[in-house]
């Protein structure tokens, strides 16, 4: 057996691994990282065997460096991209733009901005590549083209997702805003609503969901027109509207102003879940599906029920309660919800109550289309995005996540004049 044939084999065994049993170990043992750890050091080894074997077998470099990249090994798996490219990998377009993504991570902007051009000349259609060419353009500072870039990626997604919408090319001192946002919470089934609320042909979606350019410094010092620029140009004689979903928007105060200041009749839609439920989804995705947070559950909310205790008030945007976890003071709700209508009037906002959502989400997306005023329109499907599928919480964590929420409940029912019932549920 010569050594070309062994590459293969190796490669093959290591796709296996890769493509069949670590995806269905994912979905059986979410709650098992050691698992999944095991099995992606495998299918490396498998990978790096086969290069061993013959180091000009492109399509292990790719695969490898795709390996890494999940792993955030970004120098490693930029040499695997570019030596995929120097042996001839057949689909160059899917190799530049893994290339410029890991680029981007290490802050290699120029060299980042290559990259994509490159993947574009390939496949002058996918949105996402324009997507990450804009990106890569800010971050150096160029905004003047990465506003073009975006408009251009905006044109190739609603071109895919609206194909009945001809949108106008806008002059950057005129372009359209959106009309709505969906400003929280996490783990609440934003996600979903997004999703559902982009399927009707009156409701054009953003470049990209979260833009988070109203509460973060980074992006909010780039301009007003940058941030139009991830919208579809969009005339209002065609009755379409549009808007996006960040939901880290609510516990933002400094993003309410703001947007005050430039859109005071802007609609937002809010969805709040049972707080203790909300924690515990908030918690495995982040210790689980990203890998953020290496605390157990209880060490996570004894922490910083600890903290609240010490400084009630606490700032979700400082580094140092970043660092320590922020699934309890996201989920009071009140003090947020407070805020923003403290500044905006009441009628201009929907508040929905997730678990109606779950339930029901023909009705309650039948209600956010009434809300935004455009023509009542039946989906196919109402599909669940991003759903966990988690171990049980213990009663110790249970009992006392509802404790400390039941005050902040109480607080939100009062305020908003409509029951929640989440203390009873």
């Amino acid at each position: 057996m010569n050594q070309k044939t062994i590459s293969t084999q190796l490669f093959d065994f290591g796709s296996f691994l890769e493509t069949q049993v670590l995806s269905k170990v994912s979905k059986q043992f979410r709650q098992s990282s050691i698992i999944r750890l095991y099995i992606e050091t495998i299918t490396i080894l498998f990978y790096r065997l086969a290069i061993d074997f013959d180091s000009s077998f492109a399509n292990v470099h790719c695969q490898l460096g795709k390996c890494l990249a999940k792993k955030k090994q970004w120098e490693e798996a930029i040499v695997c991209y570019e030596r995929a490219i120097a042996n001839d990998y057949s689909n160059l377009f899917d190799v530049y733009y893994n290339l410029g993504q890991a680029l981007q991570k290490l802050e290699k902007f120029e060299e980042a901005i290559i990259a994509f051009r490159n993947s574009l000349k390939i496949d002058p259609k996918h949105h996402w590549a324009y997507i990450f060419l804009g990106e890569a353009l800010s971050s150096k500072g160029e905004i003047s083209e990465a506003i073009e870039i975006y408009q251009a990626a905006s044109q190739k997604q609603i071109a895919r997702t609206h194909p009945h919408v001809i949108l106008k090319q806008q002059k950057k001192s005129s372009l359209s805003a959106p009309n709505f946002l969906v400003i929280g919470q996490a783990k609440c089934g934003t996600t979903s609503l997004y999703t559902y609320l982009t399927q009707h042909p009156q409701i054009l979606p953003p470049i990209r969901r979260e833009i988070n350019f109203w509460n973060r410094e980074s992006t909010f010092s780039r301009g007003l027109s940058w941030y139009l620029a991830h919208f579809p140009s969009t005339a209002s004689k065609e009755k379409l509207i549009t808007g996006e979903a960040t939901t880290t928007y609510l516990d933002s105060y400094k993003a309410a102003q703001r947007i005050f200041q430039f859109f005071p009749k802007m609609k937002f839609i809010i969805l709040l879940r049972n707080p203790v439920d909300r924690v515990y989804s908030h918690y495995y995705m982040n210790s689980h599906r990203y890998g953020w947070d290496n605390r157990s559950l209880k060490e996570a909310i004894f922490s910083e029920l600890d903290l609240l205790a010490q400084k009630p008030k606490v700032d979700l945007h400082s580094q140092v309660y970043a660092t320590n976890g922020f699934y309890i003071t996201r989920s009071t709700y009140i003090e947020s919800v407070r805020q923003w209508m403290e500044l905006f009037p009441k009628e201009q906002f929907l508040i929905l109550k997730s678990e109606d959502l779950f339930a029901n989400p023909d009705a309650i997306v039948k209600q956010v289309f009434q809300f935004l005023g455009v023509e009542p329109y039946e989906l196919q499907e109402y599909r669940n995005q991003n759903k966990g599928d988690y171990p049980p919480i213990s009663q110790l964590i249970h009992d006392t996540l509802s404790d400390y929420f039941r005050p902040f409940n109480q607080q939100l029912e009062e305020y908003l004049d409509r029951k929640f019932n989440w203390n009873i549920e």
